[in-house]
């Protein structure tokens, strides 16, 4: 993260540490002159990331929700519950030193509440947000893996690429991630004042050099970036062939294939996103570790698109994926709102569910029809009974119409037709 080069340089160019030893007396001094206003930072980091790391994380705990239902069980949803667990943590931890930040800047680094919050949280939230950064990172290399598979090989991918193996991934990323970033834990530090200054670990020539360096170009840019361009390149060109081929062998669509491509291109939508977002934060570190040459005003846009990146997956999720906008929409509205009329009527063809009741062993089968086949089912289904039990199926219409006793309920199979369309609701009784 572009903040870990910020607070660096912050403390190496500033005196935060003016302070007179006298003898038997040691006193704290701060300073009185303020810098100059750098209204670009003062807007991004007091206004605008406050802002998108409280709507961010409000989605991603939305996100959470509905990609640990048991509806939405598979790999990739178990890929992206744990990006979206990650995305909290370092939108609430972003928030918590971005703004702190700036305000101890503007306030002249001086005694203040602000500052004084700002030097003691900032030691462990740095720490922490990295940490959620780097397994945002990893995890995406995972999303994309996954697709690769999916589309290259998709009969061995449903043995490869399980729920329960994909959390058994999330969780080494996570291992790996919390070591990587704890010596990050050990970079800042307080004096006697209180005051946030740097640690011998950070200042020592060869951690510099090997672990900020090289660990942050190696484990955080080359090999993960090279990993999602090469295969991001694989899979759109693999799901661009297979459906140029679908479309002039069939002419139609499988809903499953269907479903399937569009889990893929919201998979290469997200890690498209996530280059491009965090591509300003890159250079900037490079810029910063590898030349010693700060960037200016580059260095807040940069920690502001990585904040914005970690907001916006939910809209990705919405525009790709359809049973994810329906569980969103039945958590927040109900099942009885137009709104999920609109998502299943209005932009699809209508569906239908025939439930089959038996009601001798009190079971229900459901299965999702066209609205066309479902009708045709049923009527196929009522002719053949009819024909079998004609008289049976007379005499139960009538005991039905009479009042019958509800004995008759454990002798008759109802097939009862739910569609989406409003006004059309069938129930056809038949003998079972």
């Amino acid at each position: 993260m572009a903040l870990n080069s910020t607070i660096v340089s912050l403390l190496s160019n500033t005196t935060l540490m003016d302070r007179t030893d006298l003898p038997g007396l040691s006193t704290c001094t701060y300073p009185t002159s303020f810098a100059e206003v750098d209204y670009i930072s003062t807007y991004i980091y007091l206004l605008a990331i406050p802002f998108i790391c409280v709507l961010g994380a409000c989605a991603a705990v939305m996100c959470i929700v509905v990609f640990t239902r048991k509806q939405m069980r598979s790999s990739l949803n178990v890929y992206l519950a744990g990006l979206s667990v990650f995305d909290l943590i370092l939108l609430f931890f972003s928030a918590l030193t971005f703004s702190p930040l700036q305000g101890c800047v503007l306030q002249g680094h001086g005694d203040t509440a602000v500052c004084h919050f700002f030097w003691r949280t900032t030691p462990w939230t740095l720490p922490i947000s990295n940490i959620a950064q780097c397994g945002s990172v990893w995890t995406c290399v995972a999303v994309t893996v996954d697709r690769f598979l999916a589309v290259n090989y998709p009969l061995h991918s449903k043995i490869w690429c399980t729920p329960r193996r994909a959390a058994s991934i999330l969780l080494a990323i996570t291992v790996f991630s919390v070591s990587f970033k704890a010596p990050m834990f050990f970079e800042l530090t307080n004096d006697e004042c209180g005051r946030l200054r740097t640690s011998s670990l950070r200042d020592n020539k060869y951690y510099k050099e090997y672990y900020v360096t090289f660990g942050y170009l190696i484990a955080l840019l080359l090999i993960p970036w090279a990993v999602m361009i090469v295969l991001n390149v694989f899979v759109v060109k693999a799901v661009h062939k297979a459906y140029k081929i679908r479309r002039s062998m069939q002419g139609g669509k499988n809903n499953q294939e269907e479903k399937d491509r569009r889990c893929t291109l919201m998979a290469i939508a997200m890690v498209l996103t996530f280059l491009v977002f965090n591509v300003v934060a890159a250079v900037n570190n490079l810029a910063e570790t590898v030349f010693n040459v700060s960037l200016g005003f580059w260095s807040p846009i940069g920690n502001l698109l990585i904040c914005l990146n970690s907001a916006s997956n939910i809209v990705i999720y919405s525009l790709f994926g359809a049973r994810f906008r329906q569980m969103c929409v039945l958590m927040l509205c109900g099942r009885n709102s137009r709104w999920m009329e609109w998502l299943k009527v209005g932009r699809y063809p209508p569906q239908s569910i025939v439930s089959d009741w038996d009601g001798r062993d009190g079971t229900t089968r459901k299965t999702s029809l066209d609205a066309s086949t479902a009708l045709l089912s049923a009527r196929r289904m009522t002719i053949s009974n009819f024909i079998t039990y004609p008289m049976s199926s007379r005499r139960w219409s009538k005991r039905s119409q009479s009042g019958a006793p509800h004995q008759a309920a454990a002798a008759r199979k109802d097939t009862v037709i739910y569609t989406s369309a409003q006004n059309r609701l069938s129930l056809q009784s038949t003998p079972s």
